[in-house]
């Protein structure tokens, strides 16, 4: 083995066990009701730090954005030096850097996406609980023990934490805008809107809740069809994606003279860069075009 390699096994091995101990850390302490997402001051953040911080706490994990952090930057040198130490070549450890970072973030995105699916499938039935608790003479912290107790899933674990919060005495204006941090639905912040304006102005609070679950309903309803009528497309744009990487890595466990030919070309990086960003400008069109806001 050659100093390089070793320089790059040892700073892998490194931080992945540094992100291996930020991620135990994270998941032997007790879980937070509400835990502080992200750690920085939210006027003090640029866009790209908010959506990081918003990602993963939308996953509804444990782990801080730290932690996330560290994993990422971890598994992409992990398998950058994974590439450099198979190929030697520094094309590969690109590529394998590439892979490395972008694993753990879809993981994370496919995380939140499970957990969003999951919140918008409750949130009628929740806000139609909170409107019948409401009406029957329930304040707003027994509501919100109803929902955790008759409901499974996040949406209950969040109604939990909330309820949890009013009985330490929280205002419910800011019990409500925790959970409109916690529940990025359109529907849910309505919701929480309605419930602050209530306790500052009053109102029928029963009735209003039960319009919100009707909304909540016809809306999922109507992103379940939207849903419906694209599939065959989103099906196509992901089996285009994934067909590509698993040729490409079949080439590589099965043939690879050919793919050696290929990379030691002059024109076979410049190829390969060329039909990684079309591909990906391919993708990022498709899912804008399909992706409706309601």
């Amino acid at each position: 083995m050659t100093a390089t390699t070793i320089i790059l096994a040892t700073l892998a091995v490194a931080l992945l066990a540094l992100a291996i101990s930020m991620l135990v850390r994270d998941l032997l302490k007790p879980r937070l009701t509400n835990p502080e997402f992200p750690q920085l001051d939210e006027g003090s953040q640029n866009d790209f730090d908010r959506s990081f911080s918003d990602l993963v706490k939308d996953t509804g994990s444990t782990l801080d954005v730290n932690t996330a952090l560290a994993l990422i930057v971890g598994a992409g040198v992990v398998c950058g030096a994974a590439g450099f130490v198979a190929l030697e070549n520094f094309l590969a450890v690109a590529f394998g850097l590439g892979v490395g970072v972008l694993l753990p973030v879809t993981v994370f995105l496919i995380m939140r996406w499970r957990r969003l699916m999951a919140l918008r499938g409750s949130l009628p039935e929740a806000l139609q609980v909170v409107a019948d608790s409401v009406r029957s003479g329930r304040n707003l912290e027994q509501a919100a023990e109803m929902v955790a107790s008759e409901l499974e899933g996040p949406i209950s674990e969040e109604f939990g934490a909330s309820a949890s919060r009013l009985k330490l005495g929280n205002s419910p204006v800011v019990v409500m805008e925790q959970m409109a941090n916690r529940i990025p639905l359109p529907e849910f912040r309505v919701f929480a809107t309605a419930v602050m304006v209530h306790q500052m102005a009053g109102g029928n609070l029963a009735l209003l809740t039960e319009r919100m679950a009707h909304a909540a309903r016809d809306r999922q309803e109507l992103f379940g069809h939207l849903r419906a009528v694209t599939s065959g497309s989103r099906l196509s744009a992901v089996g285009i994606v994934l067909g590509s990487i698993l040729a490409v890595v079949s080439l590589v466990w099965l043939q690879p003279e050919y793919v050696g030919a290929f990379f030691s070309n002059e024109m076979g990086p410049t190829l390969l860069t060329i039909a990684v960003c079309l591909q990906a400008i391919g993708a990022i069109w498709v899912w804008r075009v399909m992706r409706v806001i309601y």
